[in-house]
């Protein structure tokens, strides 16, 4: 992997992420993950944090503190550790919750010193490389740059992210925080500001639409590897991963699509924009569109399924017995669709 080269901006590294695994105030669960933090949902087969990690250390951080909730933070600590997996060095610290933004630079304000940092949330997926903005923000000498990711799929105003000078921090941490965008502090002290748009998506913020749009961007990005040599009833047409632990037979994969360890897959279609993750089984069905969580079981489904998630565990199936009817065990806030 090509890493980018850290720029030094008034003789110092801009080097340091600070990344927000706090819930926003809105924030609801998704119907068929409502367990765990958001950030740790997996698309494309693995957590959307564990993609944010990724992208920040090719665009040239080397240190990072996860600002964390108390109810969250013994999940995220246990699957991030100490960063080492990605070549980033990462912290952690601990913040009331509704503190804001104010609150997440407090907790972290001997982490940040008296350095520039980067500041987004758990949950942001980049499609490109960020390198180029912060050495913008480094060769125009910007005490704030606000960064808002969005896509054409869904567009988004308001700035999701934010690269402050240490002067901006110093401003943020003494304001009274009467601005809903901290950057305007930041202005009416002098600070030089300006925006930045960053092609991407925040799938944590929002509703499972944005869970689906997330994991679309990642597979995109996905690099195919199929062993097709114990697959030949198999067909594979596009980028396709599949897992060597994965057992298929008799089944048509159309890409970009992954197929996690263990999974077993038995005259079945997978279409376009389809993660399956581990251990999961897929028999006489068809899916695309679509995540299939750890351990769920999709069995002679009479209909295709399309843009949904079936959470961890889950169990879809059709029975042949007389007479025919339907029976559902439905969570609280879930959704179903028929048609």
């Amino acid at each position: 992997m090509e890493l980018a080269v850290p720029i030094r901006c008034i003789g110092v590294e801009i080097a340091k992420a600070l990344i927000l695994a706090t819930k926003t105030p809105h924030e609801r669960p998704w119907p068929s993950v409502r367990s765990g933090p958001k950030h740790l949902v997996p698309i494309a087969n693995r957590p959307i944090l564990f993609h944010h990690l990724e992208s920040l250390r090719r665009s040239g951080l080397l240190e990072a503190t996860i600002v964390l909730e108390d109810e969250s933070g013994a999940a995220t600590m246990a699957a991030v550790g100490d960063g080492s997996k990605w070549g980033l060095s990462v912290g952690y610290a601990h913040c009331a919750p509704g503190t804001g933004l104010r609150g997440a630079l407090t907790a972290a304000r001997d982490f940040i010193a008296d350095e520039p940092v980067l500041i987004e949330p758990a949950g942001a997926l980049h499609r490109e490389n960020i390198h180029p903005y912060i050495a913008a923000f480094a060769k125009e000498r910007l005490d704030a740059m606000m960064l808002t990711i969005s896509s054409a799929a869904f567009a988004k105003d308001a700035p999701t992210g934010y690269l402050f000078s240490r002067r901006a921090v110093s401003i943020v941490l003494e304001s009274q925080g009467t601005q809903p965008d901290p950057a305007s502090d930041v202005r009416r002290q002098g600070g030089h500001v300006r925006g930045q748009h960053i092609d991407g998506c925040v799938p944590c913020h929002g509703g499972q639409d944005r869970l689906l749009e997330g994991n679309r961007h990642m597979l995109e990005q996905m690099t195919p590897d199929v062993a097709a040599a114990g697959l030949r009833t198999c067909e594979f047409q596009g980028p396709v991963r599949v897992h060597p632990t994965a057992q298929l037979e008799h089944t048509l994969i159309r890409g970009p699509a992954v197929v996690g360890p263990r999974s077993r897959l038995s005259h079945a279609y997978v279409g376009p924009y389809t993660s399956i993750g581990a251990d999961v089984t897929i028999e006489g069905s068809q899916i695309e569109h679509s995540i299939v969580l750890d351990g769920a079981e999709l069995r002679h489904v009479g209909s295709r399924l399309e843009t949904s998630v079936i959470g961890r565990g889950a169990r879809v199936s059709r029975s042949f017995g007389l007479p025919t009817a339907m029976s559902l065990s439905v969570g609280d806030q879930a959704e179903v669709s028929l048609s």
